[in-house]
């Protein structure tokens, strides 16, 4: 009996010693696919960390890239500035991409891709107006680097558009920072943009009973002197300034050329529009039926002028009954357009064919029925002053709501150094607009914005769609 047991003790002895030397084993194993796991969590979660910073600069690039292509008229292929814009972005953002489209760059990994239509990857916004920035990066691993994985390429893809539609439709550019306040308002005067909103670039003095009425009313200062005046919607002070909605219409391309010599001028490449020079010599009274798909170009040529008992300058001036469909007004210089007396002013900008938009038109005048591109300053104050304008103080100036005159116009009115003046309460002036202007001066006038229709509004705003 005595040797059984001893035989059963050294059986179990022999056994216990097998399994620990299995649980050692599988320990190891346990402990190795732990820290598998770990490595793998770790470099997921800088994976992760690296694709959200590729992600911002894949944004980034797009929305510099989208903002080139409509400066430069939206081009069928990635021209050097899109490259260069979207390139100088994604640098400020810390990644420096090769030296061309989807080069890499040796020092660093990283490279930029983009893409306009027909190349973008994403169908619904292969079209014009699109730009694919696609951005790859190589990270170093850490733990993963044990296992064999040295690097893992992140990737992120972004697409902004600059034909989405603008939600302002009365803009204070105040280009060049020539005007404080940007905005004045005395009296009763009345601003109505209910459907859509009003930005100004710089200050805001609303004195009398004057009263802003839209969705949304951003100043980038302050909006004072609002003790019996009102703003109706938001309203937003210390708010970004505002770029020009419009800055492809500052391209030489886009704008009439003018031969002095001979009198004549050449509408911009693409439009398909006439041309003429210094019509009527600026001086548009009693019945005046503009040609339809025309441009009219006038300058410091025009032998008309305005003033009234003031100090006289030429100008296009109004009276009578003036109208004309599928036209723009291109004033050069700021050739200051002068609406002052009794009459009727009808005009209707140039419409995109049929089922189609400004925003895509190969025409750059589409939409645009007042151009006014380039600051002709030669000195001026752009301040608003009482009785009946400025006395021709100020370099630009746009003169409407005036006696018992009705003003109707549909189209853009892009006049970014020129000021807009509205003086009365009698007259009616209905901007059926989208307004970009360098400052504004109303007395006791009430003027209606209701923007334009999106076929007809080239005013795009940029934004990120993917």
């Amino acid at each position: 009996m005595r040797a059984f047991f001893q035989t059963i003790r050294k059986k179990s002895i022999q056994f216990t010693r097998n399994e620990g030397g299995q649980t050692l084993v599988l320990t190891v194993l346990s402990m190795s696919i732990l820290l598998g796991f770990v490595a793998f969590a770790t470099d997921a979660g800088l994976m992760l960390h690296q694709r959200r910073i590729a992600q911002s600069v894949a944004d980034s690039a797009a929305i510099a890239g989208a903002f080139e292509a409509l400066y430069e008229g939206s081009p069928t292929t990635i021209t050097n500035g899109i490259w260069n814009a979207a390139s100088h972005d994604a640098t400020l953002n810390g990644f420096t991409p090769g030296g061309s489209n989807g080069v890499v760059n040796s020092t660093n990994g990283v490279s930029l891709s983009l893409a306009i239509s027909p190349n973008i990857g994403v169908a619904p916004f292969n079209a014009a107006g699109y730009v694919q920035a696609t951005v790859a990066m190589n990270t170093n691993t850490f733990f993963m680097n044990v296992f064999g994985f040295h690097t893992i390429n992140v990737t992120a893809t972004g697409i902004a558009s600059n034909v989405l539609q603008a939600s302002g439709c009365f803009d204070i550019q105040n280009s060049g920072n020539h005007a404080d306040p940007a905005g004045s308002m005395g009296g009763s005067s009345e601003v109505f943009g209910l459907t859509c909103g009003v930005t100004i670039n710089g200050n805001v003095d609303m004195g009398g009973n004057s009263n802003i009425d839209a969705k949304y009313v951003a100043a980038s200062g302050t909006i004072s002197n609002q003790g019996s005046s009102s703003v109706t919607g938001t309203e937003t002070q210390g708010a970004p300034p505002t770029n020009d909605p419009l800055p492809q219409l500052q391209q030489t391309a886009d704008q009439p050329t003018v031969n002095t010599a001979n009198g004549t001028c050449t509408a911009p490449s693409g439009s398909g529009m006439s041309c003429v020079y210094n019509y009527l010599n600026g001086n548009l009274s009693g019945t005046v039926n503009l040609n339809s798909n025309t441009v009219y170009v006038f300058d410091n040529n025009v032998t008309n002028t305005c003033g009234n008992g003031r100090q006289t300058s030429p100008c296009v001036s109004v009276s009578g009954t003036v109208t004309g469909t599928n036209v723009t007004l291109y004033l050069q210089n700021n050739l200051e357009f002068d609406f002052d007396q009794n009459g009727t002013l009808s005009l209707t900008a140039p419409a995109p064919p049929s089922g189609s938009t400004c925003a895509l038109s190969a025409n750059p005048l589409c939409g645009v029925l007042i151009d006014a591109p380039t600051d002709g300053s030669v000195g001026g104050t752009y301040t608003c002053s009482t009785g009946r304008g400025n006395n021709n103080g100020n370099p630009g100036e746009l003169y409407f709501d005036f006696g018992s005159s009705t003003t109707t116009m549909t189209g853009v009115i892009y006049a970014p150094y020129m000021q807009l003046f509205v003086q009365d309460q009698g007259a009616s002036t209905t901007l059926n607009d989208d307004v970009i202007i360098g400052n504004f001066c109303s007395q006791a006038a009430t003027i209606r914005i209701n923007g334009l229709s999106p076929s007809l509004s080239p005013l795009t705003k940029i934004g990120l769609v993917y």
